[in-house]
């Protein structure tokens, strides 16, 4: 299949939780079968619903917190103000289920694994599949997530004075910080918590279709290799990248017995512009480098083909992708993402990530590159 005929396969709403997730699913595992990989699939559990959950929990607390403060019931305040930031950091942290999980489903990463010669090295290429809607960009998400961190010290703040001073905190200021400390809360809730209920649902084509297209089309040239010749690749599609990276984290951890050579991860490819490596991921408090190695593999690969070494591009405040979840296990990971403009892909998670965004000129060039980096991993 070519890759415009691939895209009118994948290019539908698939949120986690779905049945188009599922018959996405059952496409890339029928078709990477078709190549003749070695294909299984990999069962871990999701929680759709948890953005909505997490952040109404938490919103509520703020709320329950607010009308404690007022009330002047400062000891009940104290535990409100202190239940919020221990769920965020519990779910988005630690990846801890404690509220996302009151509705979780069955997902699977769908696996294809085209052996090479005996004892070759492995590589593996991993993109994920599903999508998500939301109001706001990567941007605002990012800039409302680290107001929460004021807005609880806020809150924590004037109920410590509250329960220190004899006549309690003034009521302007518990009024005050009652309005004001749930703010950042109320917006990421209309962010994640309504923005998939009220807006038109994403088709998902920067993110994250092209690079599900990108690895489709390198398995068919993987497939036209000779059998028992050069690295051992795995491609894997992971769900629930949108869903705390947690299909991903599952994989990841199957791997620690037998760490591979690298894993490239790849976000946004088929964007028009220019192909970029990521050097940092992780989570608000815990961040991980991608390993230099990598980078010059990749860089090695460019030059082959007589381009430039990739340029390197940070990732907004907020934004996360599957990479981290290898890194965070100390595995060898890098993400690949393509540009637009020179810099990351805004309007995504929205009606607006549609095909016309994407390059099927782009999305070919970037095979070549893995076909480059395989290449340069075990010989042809």
């Amino acid at each position: 299949m070519t890759a415009d005929e691939y895209l009118d396969r994948i290019l539908v709403p698939r949120p986690n939780g779905s049945e188009a997730l599922e018959t996405v699913a059952g496409f890339l595992e029928e078709t990477l079968r078709g190549q003749g990989a070695d294909v299984a699939s990999h069962f871990f559990t999701a929680t759709p619903f948890g953005f909505q959950l997490c952040f109404a929990t938490a919103l509520l607390l703020m709320l329950g917190w607010s009308v404690a403060l007022v009330a002047g019931r400062y000891r009940i305040a104290a535990v409100l103000v202190l239940l919020a930031p221990a769920l965020l950091l519990l779910e988005f942290e630690l990846l801890w289920s404690t509220v996302s999980g009151l509705y979780n489903v069955e997902e699977r990463n769908v696996i294809g694994v085209f052996p090479g010669h005996y004892k070759a090295p492995v590589v593996i290429f991993v993109a994920h599949y599903d999508t998500t809607t939301h109001f706001g960009d990567h941007r605002d998400w990012g800039v409302w997530g680290w107001r929460m961190g004021p807005a609880i010290g806020l809150a924590i703040g004037v109920t410590l004075v509250g329960m220190l001073r004899k006549k309690g905190a003034p009521a302007w200021l518990r009024w005050g910080a009652g309005l004001a400390a749930p703010i950042p809360f109320a917006a990421m809730f209309w962010f994640h918590g309504l923005g998939p209920l009220l807006r038109e649902p994403s088709p998902g084509a920067i993110d994250n279709g092209g690079s599900v297209v990108a690895l489709l089309r390198l398995g068919d040239r993987l497939s036209a290799r000779p059998v028992g010749e050069g690295a051992t690749v795995r491609i894997v599609f992971v769900a629930a990248e949108e869903e705390r990276a947690l299909g991903s984290q599952a994989y990841a951890e199957t791997l620690l017995a037998d760490p591979p050579l690298g894993i490239f991860n790849l976000e946004s490819i088929g964007a028009k512009g220019r192909l970029a490596w990521v050097p940092e991921d992780g989570f608000a408090f815990r961040r991980f480098r991608s390993p230099h190695v990598l980078v010059d593999q990749v860089n090695a690969a460019a030059v082959l083909l007589g381009r430039k070494p990739l340029p390197m591009l940070e990732l907004p405040p907020g934004t996360l992708t599957d990479g981290r979840s290898f890194l965070a296990l100390g595995l060898p990971a890098l993400t690949l993402r393509a540009t637009e403009d020179g810099s990351f892909p805004t309007r995504l998670h929205s009606e607006h990530d549609s095909r016309d965004r994407l390059s099927v000129e782009s999305i070919e060039k970037t095979v070549d590159l893995l076909e480059t980096i395989v290449e340069l991993s075990g010989g042809r």
